[in-house]
């Protein structure tokens, strides 16, 4: 798993686009040395910790090419408010977030989406 903490300065979108394009490659080029495992990234300035990784759902041939996102807060004390999420997902996936879909996670403390990718991700 890559996770890193966002630097200082660096603008939220171009950080969000990172990961996704750091998803992407893994999708495109998975490297036989490592299990293909999900890309996370803190946001200390909105308190989140975003995970992205790509991949067919269900997990076969003919499976859906998507995101799968989950948004937490480091300190797992509440689930991340609709605000931030929309931002998030807005930030990193364009007119792509207007088609997430939520997991139900039951009560549980992170939210987890379903992302399909759009044109500009496909290969």
């Amino acid at each position: 798993m890559a996770e890193e903490d966002a630097p200082a300065g660096e603008d939220l979108a171009g950080l969000l686009r990172a990961l996704r394009e750091r998803a992407d490659e893994d999708y495109r080029n998975p490297d036989p040395h490592r299990p293909a495992g999900r890309h996370q990234l803190d946001l200390p300035e909105l308190g989140l910790r975003v995970s992205v990784t790509r991949s067919r759902y269900p997990n076969r041939p003919d499976g859906v090419d998507q995101y799968a996102v989950t948004l937490s807060r480091p300190a797992l004390d509440r689930p991340p408010p609709e605000a931030e999420v929309t931002l998030v997902l807005a930030t990193a996936f364009g007119d792509a977030a207007t088609l997430a879909v939520e997991r139900p996670s039951g009560g549980s403390l992170v939210r987890l989406f379903r992302v399909p990718v759009g044109r500009d991700a496909q290969s």
